[in-house]
């Protein structure tokens, strides 16, 4: 198997890919991002990219918001990239069957060192449907004739497409506005979703034929209008759950009566609420979420703090606490004692 000619690492090939997200989601901004990162040879959400010339097709766009966007994602008075070539909507460069593949032919006549072209949005370039033609039909006419493109130049076509309002739970990338031929396709597929559309944190969801699925947690930049990785679902979980821990008063005054007990306390849920109202914060939860929070987070009490938790039987109800460290001092100060008296029996 030969290896994979990367324009970004592990995460897009040189080949046919696809960008799918709602409106309105800045994935013109990271389309944009991306092939300043790659003209630079920079690295792309944190992935090395490989430096070539790009061609934007900005479709939707006249000559001035492409410039304002750079401007934006590379800073005022900043040099541009003068190996990325941008081809406005203005500039007329017709669609798949008129004129599309000649203009794209010139560009790279023009300019051979080109290994990616983006097409924002795709839908601009594509023929209208056919009388009695299949969503499927063509969807495949238009992917062989820009797969052509492809294998012909050994170069990588990325595609900025919308998805369907409807969610899909069971596969993201059934979102992809299509015929299920959308997918199959390409030969790398990128996915924008959030939880809320209002979010600035996102996920991209990446996945092909010879790649690793990822799921890479991503924040729009607003102040240098950028994506930025931020993490895997995981590392971005363990941080907020790690916030939500360290911030709460439930923590605060279990540390705090622990350490007012020499290192040990125990006592029920209601008697730490209270105990609240004078050592931290008050804790205005249900007493019943304490322990929840207890029993939830009792990795990081002991991980963080050095606090072993230990739950009461049913009849109590009292949680036992005890600093890990204070014990161990203790237990190596029961150590160093039993270790003289042993010597002063053997004189």
């Amino acid at each position: 198997m030969e290896p994979i000619d990367w324009l970004v690492d592990k995460i897009l090939p040189v080949g046919l890919s696809i960008l799918g997200a709602p409106s309105k989601y800045y994935k013109s901004y990271m389309a944009l991002g991306l092939c300043v990162a790659i003209c630079q040879g920079a690295k792309f959400l944190g992935f090395d990219c490989t430096k070539h010339d790009c061609l934007y097709f900005d479709l939707e766009s006249t000559k001035r918001r492409p410039k304002n966007r750079l401007d934006q994602i590379v800073g005022t008075g900043t040099k541009k990239p003068d190996n990325l070539h941008i081809i406005t909507g203005d500039q007329s460069p017709g669609r798949i069957g008129e004129g599309f593949e000649e203009q794209v032919e010139y560009q790279l006549q023009k300019y051979p060192n080109i290994k990616l072209i983006v097409i924002d949005v795709f839908q601009l370039i594509r023929q209208p449907a056919k009388r009695n033609q299949t969503g499927y039909d063509r969807d495949y006419e238009d992917f062989r004739a820009l797969k052509q493109i492809v294998d012909k130049h050994d170069i990588g076509v990325l595609l900025i497409h919308h998805t369907r309002k409807m969610k899909d739970p069971s596969d993201v990338f059934n979102e992809l506005s299509g015929s299920t031929g959308m997918l199959g396709a390409q030969d790398c597929a990128w996915l924008i979703s959030k939880k809320d559309r209002s979010d600035n944190e996102a996920t991209l969801h990446i996945t092909g034929r010879d790649l690793d699925n990822r799921d890479l947690k991503i924040e729009f930049d607003k102040k240098f209008f950028q994506w930025r990785y931020i993490g895997t679902e995981e590392e971005v979980e363990a941080r907020r759950r790690e916030t939500a821990y360290m911030q709460s008063p439930i923590r605060e005054t279990i540390i705090k009566l622990v350490g007012q007990g020499s290192g040990h306390w125990e006592g029920r849920s209601e008697e730490i609420k209270n105990a609240s109202k004078y050592l931290s914060q008050e804790i205005y939860e249900d007493v019943r979420n304490i322990g929840k929070f207890i029993r939830e987070y009792s990795d990081l009490l002991q991980g963080i703090d050095g606090v072993n938790a230990i739950p009461g039987n049913t009849k109590t109800r009292k949680w036992k606490f005890n600093d890990t460290n204070a014990t161990n001092n203790i237990d190596a100060t029961n150590d160093t004692n039993a270790t003289q008296m042993k010597l002063r029996y053997q004189g």
